[in-house]
């Protein structure tokens, strides 16, 4: 019966966490003025929502950018394959639940360059890094110019639960896996020398790629792609008459991020608009408003760049030739593992 019940604990988990994110948003959407928040998608202004499309799309690029400063450490080069990657995880991210994106992104550019899947791997676990390192410099200049007030309301409560509940189910899914590997008995051994292997590749490619150099390039991309966020959040308030300075399109913006932490809905619908629509409301612009901007935010940059990435994508998913990006020389990511010696009875 024990058995049974941890089997089963983590799907009751999720099915229990949709529910409620179902009955807060159902609660949420019964007092909500639809009249007037259609009102103000309605009246925005075209040429500024796309004037901010224009900005989320080279956001993009501009993530594509420090992307590629990684992979071209491993010798893999065309900065074109990788936008185009770039984009087709946007648009998986904006289709479905989780971040589908990324894993995307490692299965495009595996297939385009012939690296193997754990340097591709590696190199965007890099730059999702270095876009958090941004997230968190945007995050001290928030607070140096605000008080965020914020972070003491409903928003943070929600962040809150959201990031507990992602943990708990990370610890979960640990202590399935080392009571498998507990069950196996003589293979945990090998197990954990493969993993060992496999730990020392990675760090060897992030050694190759983290150097000064390319982090003088990097940085600055990503800085620029918050930047162009921020610009783009800010100009579809304008486009949509909110009262709402630039302090608080950054507060939005944070808050949104926060919000993403957790895709429990395809593209984040509802959850980007309550996070956008709390963040605005704490700081003085009317609810039903800032849910309208929320809802012109989503469409104005998840749209294009799902027509974009279709469109971009169809060519890198169904190529017959894997050969679009020469294959990089060097045999720690395209031949033999860069451990060596390797342990007794493991083949790289």
């Amino acid at each position: 019966m024990r058995s049974a019940l941890a089997r089963y604990r983590r799907p009751l988990a999720i099915v229990a966490a949709a529910v409620l994110l179902g009955l807060a948003v159902g609660w949420y959407v019964r007092h909500v003025n639809w009249r007037g928040t259609l009102a103000v998608i309605r009246h925005a202004s075209l040429l500024v929502l796309g004037l901010a499309t224009a900005f989320h799309l080279m956001s993009l690029l501009s993530k594509a950018g420090a992307w590629f400063v990684c992979l071209r450490a491993l010798g893999a080069g065309r900065y074109r394959i990788v936008a185009r990657a770039t984009f087709v995880g946007a648009t998986l991210n904006g289709l479905f639940m989780g971040s589908v994106g990324e894993a995307g992104r490692v299965m495009i550019m595996t297939r385009a360059t012939g690296l193997r899947t754990y340097a591709v791997l590696t190199t965007v676990a890099l730059e999702r890094l270095l876009n958090t390192a941004g997230f968190v410099a945007v995050l001290c200049v928030a607070l140096v110019i605000t008080p965020l007030r914020v972070a003491a309301g409903s928003a943070a409560l929600v962040a809150a639960a959201l990031i507990a509940a992602a943990a708990w189910l990370t610890r979960t899914s640990r202590g399935r896996t080392r009571s498998a590997a507990a069950r196996r008995g003589g293979r945990a051994p090998r197990f954990m020398r493969v993993c060992r292997v496999q730990a020392c590749r990675i760090a060897g490619i992030a050694r190759r790629i983290i150097t000064p150099r390319r982090l003088l390039v990097a940085v600055p991309l990503t800085l620029l792609d918050w930047t162009c966020q921020l610009v783009s959040y800010h100009l579809v308030a304008r486009a949509a008459h909110l009262p709402l300075g630039i302090t608080g399109s950054l507060v939005a913006l944070l808050a949104v991020n926060v919000g993403l932490v957790a895709r429990m809905t395809p593209g984040n619908i509802g959850v980007f608009e309550l996070a956008y629509a709390t963040a605005a409301h704490s700081l003085g612009a009317p609810m039903d408003a800032a849910l309208g901007v929320g809802m012109l935010i989503h469409l104005a940059q998840d749209l294009p760049t799902i027509v974009l990435g279709v469109i971009l994508g169809r060519r890198l998913v169904f190529a017959r030739d894997r050969a679009s990006i020469p294959a990089p020389a060097s045999a720690s990511v395209a031949g033999p593992a860069i451990c060596s010696p390797s342990p007794r009875g493991i083949t790289p």
